[in-house]
């Protein structure tokens, strides 16, 4: 059957193995770093696997306290089986989300086949094209389950006009949706209704098995109900055996995002409902950078038209799945327009609109050359959004995820004693922390600093040896730091080492006979040339006070340069070692980035790569008795705001 499948659709064998492969590889790098919701789950993943219990303490919960206010947990269950395997690690979570997505490119292919040869290729082309899909596949947030648990459940149901004994799976399945995002406490149950009466109108439903199906469902969200009465009206943690029924120490989330329960929420239903129907068929733009980008929504802007035409087919056809994908998505939209919405909270809606425009396509499919052209140009549309994903998104998106973070962390960790107090940058890193220090649940439970744990989102000043925030007095009687590179400019060279990872560095202090050793470098020995005004002194560029500005600071020892620049001075047989700063000033918006380089005797030692404004790092240079220390930057495409700054120049030279 594979065989025969193979030699009828080798091209949609390739797009499938492709389509699947982008959603798997680099997993870890794009985006790079690992968002606090991320991080959230997955340490509470990790310490029930390894602790069984969850950063508050509570044994295999329902539901996660995480901050106070909630947060999902059937994604962390899901997550599990690659933690365990591979360990907790960035790779091993987003797995899940993967294979989730990967499923999804499966059922579709699946469904549209179910149809013709020309539904199933449009089918397969526009999930995998899919903004949105393909976003959702990469990281872990874990309202992103949801609609891959309806999909799921979709595909039973479509099986079940065929063999009854799918519909129970189908009805358990789309019950467990309810542990992975809470708009599907009203949406499960709303579909669940809608898709029986669907199937009962395509045949005849035995008792037995509807009796079935509804006891399945009820048994697989009776903890999610009993979880619900539980932070209404119960006093404390209900436990069964093992497993926890949590009461939160504040109010739940999920009443202030559904908003017949906030307070206000009816006179703003139907304010919402307009930013609904905009982000489903104009703008498709939440203004938030990790949810969409804004140049290609969470789904195309083409398919708009399309989208409406599928649903105008699925009204007056007979065709099970699309009946059921258009009661999906009108249950998603009643559920979206009573729920504050972003695309992340609206996300329900995607999956059946992606059906739907698909079918649209499908109208058009008899005219052979227009459908092969339609085809070809949503595939090169597919391309080039994967290509602006790992290129310029990547570079817009990167700081939301902390970026070099965990590498600090880690780095930190390795260098310091075992019971030496580790200074953390503010404490909104808080869950990163835990998930790349991965502490003892136990211990963290006994540790833990909370100042309020009331509060919905309680921030925790610190666990084990780690404390939150840096400050003056942290400074001068610790030795172990991980700094947010805006903090850098409270860490001269001078004292201490600086060892930079993405937006982050690990710092560590020098011991008192070795920062003798260590000198500013002589600024003002430099000659050389740059390609428009001249050499800064402690200031940058066309400036003549102010310092050097970058990442929301300034430094106040350095060169200010611009675009191509070469400047050169001579070094003593004495100097052992550069270290040095490097990035745009905070003028240099409009800058496409530049390159630093550090040259000995005429030989290249480092080069930054491509940095952008905002980007700063710090590198340390073995000088190997060099007679010519050359500093050197190189402008991008054009070498408008190039205003590049080197930071902090310091030698070690311990010889007189």
């Amino acid at each position: 059957m594979i065989t025969n499948h193979l030699r009828a659709a080798p091209v949609l064998w390739v797009l499938f193995i492709v389509a699947a492969l982008l959603r798997i590889l680099w997993l870890s790098d794009f985006p790079g770093g690992l968002n606090q919701d991320e991080a959230s789950s997955g340490y509470d993943a990790w310490a029930l696997l390894t602790g069984g219990i969850d950063r508050h303490g509570v044994s295999w919960p329902v539901h996660f306290i995480a901050w106070g206010s909630g947060q999902n947990a059937l994604y962390a269950y899901l997550a599990m089986p690659f933690i365990a395997i591979g360990g907790l690690n960035v790779t091993s979570l987003r797995m899940a989300a993967a294979v989730l997505g990967i499923i999804g490119l499966w059922i579709f292919w699946r469904l549209g086949k179910r149809h013709d040869r020309q539904m199933e290729i449009w089918a397969l082309l526009i999930i995998a094209t899919s903004p949105w899909h393909f976003m959702a596949s990469r990281w872990a947030l874990e309202s992103n389950a949801a609609p891959p648990m309806v999909l799921i459940a979709v595909y039973c149901f479509v099986r079940a006009k065929d063999d009854i004994r799918w519909l129970a799976l189908g009805s358990g399945v789309l019950a467990s949706a309810v542990y992975a995002y809470g708009t599907a406490y009203f949406f499960a149950p709303l579909f669940m209704l809608c898709a029986w009466s669907l199937i009962f109108s395509e045949r005849k439903i035995p008792l037995k098995w509807l009796s079935l199906s509804t006891l399945t469902a009820f048994i697989v969200a009776l903890p999610i109900m009993v979880f619900i009465l539980n932070n209404s009206m119960g006093t404390g943690h209900i436990e069964f055996g093992p497993f926890s029924i949590p009461k939160y120490p504040s109010e739940a989330r999920y009443s202030g995002m559904f908003l017949p329960l906030a307070d206000n929420g009816w006179s703003e239903i139907p304010k919402n409902a307009r930013e609904v129907m905009r982000m489903l068929l104009a703008s498709q733009d939440d203004g938030l950078p990790w949810n969409a980008t804004p140049t290609w929504g969470p789904q195309m802007w083409i398919l708009t038209p399309f989208l409406l035409l599928g649903i105008g087919f699925a009204l007056r056809e007979k065709s099970l799945t699309d009946r059921l994908m258009l009661a999906w998505l009108l249950c998603a939209l009643l559920t979206a327009i009573c729920t504050s919405a972003n695309i992340n909270r609206i996300n329900l809606i995607w999956i059946a609109s992606l059906w739907l425009a698909a079918r649209g396509f499908w109208l058009f499919s008899s005219y052979q050359l227009w459908n092969r052209i339609a085809q070809t140009g949503m595939l090169l549309l597919g391309c080039f959004f994967v290509l602006h994903y790992f290129t310029s998104w990547h570079e817009k998106i990167t700081e939301n995820f902390f970026p070099g973070f965990g590498e600090s962390l880690q780095t930190i960790i390795a260098k310091a004693p075992e019971n030496e107090p580790l200074i953390v940058t503010n404490h909104s890193v808080y869950t990163n922390a835990l998930f790349y220090a991965q502490p003892d649940p136990h211990e963290y439970v006994k540790t833990a600093i909370i100042p309020d744990p009331t509060s919905p989102f309680a921030n925790v000043d610190g666990f084990g040896r780690i404390t939150f925030g840096i400050n003056a007095d942290r400074i001068i009687n610790r030795n172990y730091w991980v700094a947010h590179k805006s903090e850098l400019h409270q860490f001269s060279p001078l004292s201490f080492d600086i060892q930079t990872f993405g937006f982050y560095a690990a710092i560590t202090r020098k011991p008192q006979d070795v920062q003798a050793c260590y000198r500013p470098l002589e600024l003002f020995r430099f000659t050389g040339k740059q390609d428009h005004g001249v050499l800064s002194i402690n200031n940058e560029v066309d400036a003549y006070q102010g310092g050097l500005p970058i990442a929301d600071q300034n430094f106040y020892s350095g060169l200010g340069v611009h675009g191509d620049s070469q400047w050169t001075m001579d070094m003593s047989p004495a100097d052992e070692f550069l270290e040095i700063g490097m990035g745009l000033s905070s003028s240099s918006g409009c800058s496409d980035g530049m390159k630093f380089k550090i040259l000995l005797d005429g030989k290249p030692v480092f080069n930054s790569g491509r940095m952008r404004p905002g980007d700063l790092q710090f590198t340390k240079v073995p000088l190997n008795g060099a007679a010519k220390l050359t500093l050197a930057t190189e402008a991008g495409y054009n070498n408008r705001c190039d205003h590049g700054l080197w930071l902090a120049p310091t030698i070690k030279r311990c010889a007189p």
